[in-house]
C-alpha cells in the first residue's frame, strides 16, 4: 500500500474532481463489460477529457459551479471511497497518468509544493513520469503564485527531464519578470541569454510575447536599476525579440523618473532619441520639469527657439531647453510648443503659456485646441480651462466660448450655480456674447439651484 501514487491525502476540491473523472470513466467502462487495463487506461483518458477545464483552464483554482458537480457525491465518505478504489486500480497496474497531472495541477495552483515534490516522488517509484506539458504548467502556477523558489526547481527540472524541448518564451519571460520583482536580478539576465542562446527566435509569434516582454522590462525600472534595465533592453533587442517602439523603451526613461532623476531621465531621453528616433512620454516629460521649477521657486525661462532672446538663467532651465529641443526635432516646432502651452496650463504657468500663445500668433491649432478643451471638460480640469482663459485674454485667433462653455459643462456636471453665474459676469466684463445655447444650458443650471436668472432666454 506504501507504493501507491495517491497516498497523500488528497485536499477537498482534489477529491471533487477526481470523483469526477471517476464517475464519468466507469460510467463509459460499464457499457464494454471489459476490465481490463488497457480499457480502463481509455476510460480515465475520457474522464480527462470530459472535464478538460481541470487540465487546460488557466482558472484551475476555482471552485467547480453547482451545475458541474451537482451530480456527485454529497458525503465526505463516498468520496474517499471514490479515491480508494482510483488507488486500487493504481496499485494494479493500471496507468493513471491523467489523473497524475489533474492532482499535479491541482496542488500547484494551489501553491502546495509539498504535494507536488510527494507526488513526483510516488509517480517517479511507480514508474510514471509526467509529462512535459504538464511540467510546464506546474510552472506556470508557480510564477503566478510569486512562488520563485518553485518555479526556478521545476524550470531546472524541466530542462534535466526532457533537454530536446524548449518552454514557450512567454513561460521564460514571465519566469525572469518574476526573478526580477524578487531581487534576483542576474539570475534573470542569466536565464533570458541562455534560453535566447537555444536560438528559438525562429519558431516565436512576436505579437504574443509583446505584453510579456513589456512586462520585464516594467519590472525592471521598477528597480530604479538603469543598468539592468538597459541590459535586459538591449538583450531583448539583440535576439530580435521585440522592435524598437515607445513601450519598449519607456522603462528606460521610467526608471530615471521612478528614481526622481529628473536630469538623468532628460539624459536618457536625449539617448533613446538619439539611438531609436523615439521620444515617449514628452508631456509627462515637460510637466515634470515644470513642476520642478515651481517646486523651486525657480523662473521659468521659454525656450530660445520660442521667443528670441531669453537668456538660460540657470541649470534647471537649461533642462527645459534640451527637452523642448529633442520635442522640436521629433514632432516639429509647432507641435513642441502647442506641447508646451499645454504643460503650462496644467501645472498653473498662464502667463507663460500666454507668450507661448502670443508666439505661434495664427498659427495656432484651433482644432487641437478644441479637442484639449474637450478633454478638460471630461476630465473636470478647471483650473486648466480658468489657465487657458486667462492666457488667451485679448487674443482674436483662439475663440474664447469654447473655453466658457467647457467651464460650464463642468459646472453643470458639479451642480454648481454659482460657479456658472461667476462665467456669465465674466463675459459680460469681457464683453464676450455668449451663444443661446450657453444661455440656455446656464439658465437650467440656475433655475435647478434656484438662482435669479439675470438674463432672457429665447
Amino acid at each position: 500500500m506504501a507504493s501507491r501514487l495517491c497516498l497523500i491525502q488528497p485536499l477537498k476540491l482534489t477529491r471533487v474532481i477526481s470523483c469526477c473523472i471517476i464517475r464519468n470513466s466507469f460510467s463509459a467502462l460499464s457499457t464494454s463489460g471489459n476490465h481490463s487495463s488497457r480499457d480502463f487506461s481509455r476510460c480515465i483518458q475520457y474522464g480527462i477529457r470530459s472535464n478538460p477545464s481541470i487540465v487546460s483552464s488557466p482558472k484551475i483554482s476555482e471552485p467547480l459551479e453547482e451545475k458541474e458537480h451537482s451530480f456527485l457525491p454529497h458525503t465526505e465518505s463516498k468520496a474517499e471511497v471514490l479515491d480508494d478504489h482510483l488507488i486500487e486500480h493504481e496499485a494494479n497496474g493500471l496507468s493513471m497518468q491523467g489523473t497524475l497531472r489533474i492532482l499535479l495541477l491541482l496542488h500547484a495552483t494551489q501553491d502546495d509544493t509539498e504535494s507536488v515534490l510527494n507526488l513526483l516522488n510516488k509517480a517517479k517509484i511507480n514508474h510514471v513520469k509526467p509529462s512535459v506539458e504538464t511540467m510546464a504548467r506546474i510552472l506556470v502556477a508557480y510564477i503566478r503564485n510569486k512562488n520563485v523558489d518553485a518555479a526556478i526547481n521545476m524550470y531546472t527540472s524541466i530542462q534535466v527531464a526532457h533537454p530536446s524541448y524548449t518552454l514557450d518564451c512567454n513561460k521564460v519571460l514571465d519566469l525572469c519578470t518574476l526573478l526580477v520583482e524578487k531581487g534576483r536580478r542576474q539570475e534573470a539576465v542569466k536565464t533570458l541569454k541562455e534560453y535566447i542562446h537555444l536560438d528559438v527566435t525562429r519558431t516565436i509569434d512576436f505579437k504574443q510575447i509583446k505584453e510579456n516582454c513589456g512586462n520585464l522590462l516594467t519590472a525592471a525600472a521598477t528597480t530604479c536599476d538603469y543598468k539592468l534595465t538597459k541590459q535586459l533592453l538591449d538583450t531583448l533587442l539583440s535576439a530580435g525579440l521585440v522592435r524598437p517602439e515607445n513601450y519598449i523603451v519607456v522603462p528606460l526613461l521610467q526608471c530615471k523618473l521612478n528614481s526622481g532623476d529628473i536630469p538623468g531621465a532628460v539624459e536618457v531621453a536625449k539617448v533613446i532619441y538619439k539611438t531609436y528616433k523615439l521620444l515617449p512620454k514628452r508631456m509627462e516629460m515637460l510637466l515634470l520639469l515644470l513642476h520642478h521649477y515651481k517646486e523651486l521657486s525657480m523662473k521659468i525661462t521659454l525656450p530660445s527657439s520660442v521667443k528670441c532672446g531669453d537668456e538660460q538663467s540657470d541649470t534647471a532651465n537649461g533642462l527645459l531647453e534640451q527637452m523642448f529641443s529633442l520635442i522640436v526635432h521629433q514632432y516639429g516646432s509647432l507641435q513642441a510648443q502647442h506641447d508646451l502651452m499645454f504643460a503650462c496650463l496644467e501645472t498653473g504657468c498662464p502667463d507663460v503659456a500666454r507668450n507661448v500663445l502670443q508666439n505661434l500668433d495664427e498659427e495656432v491649432d484651433v482644432h487641437q485646441l478644441t479637442k484639449m478643451c474637450k478633454l478638460y471638460s471630461k476630465m473636470e480640469r478647471e483650473d486648466a480651462l480658468l489657465h487657458l482663459l486667462s492666457a488667451s485674454r485679448g487674443n482674436s485667433v483662439i475663440n474664447r466660448q469654447i473655453i466658457f462653455c467647457s467651464l460650464l459643462d463642468i459646472y453643470n456636471a458639479q451642480n454648481d450655480g454659482k460657479k456658472g453665474l461667476s462665467l456669465w459676469t465674466l463675459m459680460q466684463e469681457e464683453n464676450v456674447s455668449p451663444s443661446d445655447p450657453f444661455l440656455s444650458s446656464l439658465a437650467t443650471l440656475l433655475r435647478t439651484n434656484n438662482i435669479m436668472i439675470p438674463f432672457k432666454v429665447q
